[in-house]
């Protein structure tokens, strides 16, 4: 089963402004940004661990000559079904059990707690692209800590769907159009005189790692750039692959 795509737009509107925000900080910071962590290794469970992939925040976009972003519902079903394709390989080469969110399963107060710390986990994200990958916006009471939860209520999740760790993703990915290329082809040809750049697209987002049995975000990683492509599954297993790059074994 494919997860649902989640997200209001008032929920929605906030990941995009934090998401330019930290893709320009990334981008004046002129290197890449590291993953967070507060383990270096999955503790031994006698079996292999039970990774449920929550409900995805992905959307495609196409990017007009104007510099307006269309949402592509056709290009966001394509890219839910090789996203999840693509974490799949990843769990099997990583010795993980991975399974997709069931949203019925479980007790009603389970069911609704799991509702809950998606919202929860979407507004804890966000503190932590602004606090640990925006220059200045560190919080000294963390003294350089990765040090994030979701509280113990996250054990409704590992009741509900028989995991151990809870894997979400939220990704945005925006392509230009010809007309866009054309724009960017003619800025080009007056640099000398307008000097800004033109985007021609990009991709953002987030994955992060959650211990089901502390609520403890275990591991969070930034992907902003340029490139990349959801549109194929070759191109959306790269960026599975980028996005989980430093992930704990």
């Amino acid at each position: 089963m494919i997860p649902a795509p989640l997200g209001t737009a008032t929920g929605r509107a906030a990941w995009r402004v934090a998401a330019a925000l930290v893709a320009i900080v990334v981008a004046l910071a002129g290197c890449a940004a590291p993953a967070q962590r507060n383990v270096t290794a999955l503790p031994a469970l006698g079996h292999p661990p039970r990774v449920v992939l929550m409900p995805l925040d992905v959307e495609l976009r196409q990017l007009t000559a104007g510099g307006t972003e269309q949402p592509q519902a056709e290009w966001t079903d394509v890219a839910q079904r090789h996203i999840v394709a693509a974490f799949a390989a990843e769990a099997a080469d990583r010795g993980l059990a991975l399974v997709s969110y069931a949203p019925e399963r479980g007790s009603e107060v389970d069911r609704e707690r799991g509702r809950e710390l998606i919202r929860l986990h979407r507004v804890v994200s966000e503190s932590v692209l602004v606090h640990h990958y925006t220059r200045g916006m560190a919080l000294p009471a963390k003294q350089g800590r990765f040090d994030w939860s979701l509280g113990p209520g996250a054990a409704a999740i590992a009741r509900s769907q028989d995991a151990d760790y809870a894997l979400f993703l939220v990704l945005r990915d925006s392509y230009a159009t010809s007309g866009r290329y054309a724009v960017i082809a003619a800025r080009m040809l007056l640099l000398a005189r307008l000097p800004l750049g033109v985007p021609a697209g990009a991709q953002v987002g987030y994955a992060s790692l959650v211990d089901l049995s502390t609520g403890n975000i275990v591991w969070f990683n930034l992907l902003s750039r340029g490139s990349g492509n959801l549109r194929t599954a070759e191109a959306a297993r790269e960026t599975v692959r980028a996005l989980l790059a430093d992930l704990p074994r």
